[in-house]
């Protein structure tokens, strides 16, 4: 279970117990789908649904109460990383499929891939849906290759090394949705392009060999492209696809070089540019900046892990520099 409290509370969009109603309200927000509850529980049928829209994908909350029946086809525009947070469910994708519950195993269903499924009685999801346009995207920038066909196959075992992994992205994704307005979208595109670069690099799928392949070394001007990048444009929210595609080598290639050259990951590499700027912004003599207002100037979505780097990186909480400044 990923909280106590029923997630995205704040943010309910379907409430209802007629099933007519709950088919198309929830078929807006996802895609037209035949919804049936079955068997003698039909009468506990209560569909709700909680959505928060993000930097291409959006965080929901789905749960119908009782044992119910979806088919919606081909997904077409998306892809849904569904994890069960109460009970189990049954769900097929194309021609696999795979028992799913919760805290054990999720499942990914591909846009291009007939689904059908069977939630039982209780079930609850956390459903992380992630525009087909995003994704084929992050392939891009990650391979350099055109991209194709992305389909997973169907179970993703949460008990693994991966599927903790995901965890840990997904728990990230939903406190960032259950901040509204406070996180900032160059914090939701990391956290997407995130998971998304694990999805793909570390589960079974059309794609996977790809990442089995070493990826061709890029030159030092490749790095002084991307850092350059990164130093004109870290104050706003950008994505490791555009400083891959500013450095002119495929975001694989450059995470390899910039690590070899600079001993650290390429998110480092932003992070530490903009806890520069935040330091810098600290220090200056505008007496009316508030620690918040330097952090998101310096390309910060969260206040508490801006924080948490600063203090790691200079020994003093931002609250210490500025008070230190008067």
């Amino acid at each position: 279970m990923l909280t106590e409290d029923t997630p995205l509370s704040r943010f309910a969009a379907v409430d209802t117990r007629s099933p007519d109603d709950a088919r198309e309200a929830v078929g807006r927000i996802f895609c037209p789908h035949f919804l049936n509850p079955v068997g003698r529980e039909a009468a506990m049928f209560h569909a709700r649904h909680h959505t928060v829209e993000q930097a291409g994908y959006s965080m929901n909350f789905v749960a119908y109460g009782s044992k119910v029946e979806i088919d919606p086809g081909e997904l077409s525009r998306f892809f849904l990383l569904q994890v069960p947070i109460r009970g189990a469910a049954t769900v097929r994708c194309g021609t696999m499929a795979t028992d799913v519950e919760a805290g054990r195993r999720a499942s990914i269903l591909s846009p291009t891939l007939g689904t059908r499924m069977t939630w039982e009685e209780g079930c609850e999801k956390l459903i992380v849906l992630i525009r087909r346009e995003a994704v084929e995207a992050q392939f891009e920038s990650l391979t350099q290759e055109r991209s194709r066909a992305i389909e997973f196959v169907t179970g993703v075992d949460l008990e693994g090394p991966t599927g903790q992994a995901i965890m840990q992205h997904v728990r990230m994704m939903l406190g960032a949705a259950e901040a509204g307005g406070d996180v900032s979208d160059a914090y939701r595109i990391l956290l997407r392009d995130g998971l998304t670069t694990l999805l793909l690099s570390s589960l079974p799928s059309s794609v996977l060999s790809v990442f089995s392949r070493p990826a061709p070394s890029a030159d030092p001007v490749a790095v002084r492209r991307a850092q350059d990048f990164m130093a004109a444009n870290a104050g706003r929210a950008i994505s490791m696809a555009e400083i891959a595609t500013a450095s002119g080598v495929s975001l694989r290639s450059l995470q390899d070089a910039y690590r070899r050259a600079r001993g650290m990951t390429l998110g480092d590499g932003l992070l530490a540019l903009r806890l520069d700027r935040l330091r810098a912004a600290l220090l200056s003599r505008d007496r009316n900046r508030s620690v918040a207002d330097a952090a998101f100037a310096a390309g910060f979505g969260h206040l508490g892990r801006a924080a948490a780097a600063y203090r790691e990186r200079f020994g003093e909480a931002p609250s210490e520099t500025l008070r230190r400044r008067s």
